[in-house]
């Protein structure tokens, strides 16, 4: 007797499949769970934060890494815009001041 929720993601809990925690993320994609974090820190994957961790859709995660991305710190890019998915190096030059560089 199968019911609905056979997943093996959230099967017990009743929780939506779609939504994964760091830990299920990082083994997904195959990296660190702190990795994970790093990127969700930095704006690079979609993320939740919840309390001290974050929740994350794996389908919002698939569609943002399957979008080209460009290295960080390139000049074809005007500024580093958060909201955009900066690098972490980069988000945190402009923080600093990233003018001081150039």
């Amino acid at each position: 007797m199968a019911d609905r929720t056979g997943d093996d993601t959230g099967s017990d809990t009743g929780r939506d499949p779609d939504v994964l925690t760091t830990a299920e993320l990082a083994a997904k994609l195959g990296l660190s769970a702190q990795t994970v974090r790093r990127m969700a820190h930095a704006g690079q994957i979609p993320a939740l934060k919840t309390g001290k961790d974050f929740r994350y859709s794996w389908e919002a995660v698939r569609e943002v890494l399957r979008q080209p991305h460009h290295e960080p710190g390139t000049a074809d890019e005007p500024a580093a815009d958060p909201s955009k998915g900066a690098g972490y190096r980069a988000q945190r030059r402009a923080r600093t001041g990233a003018t001081t560089d150039d």
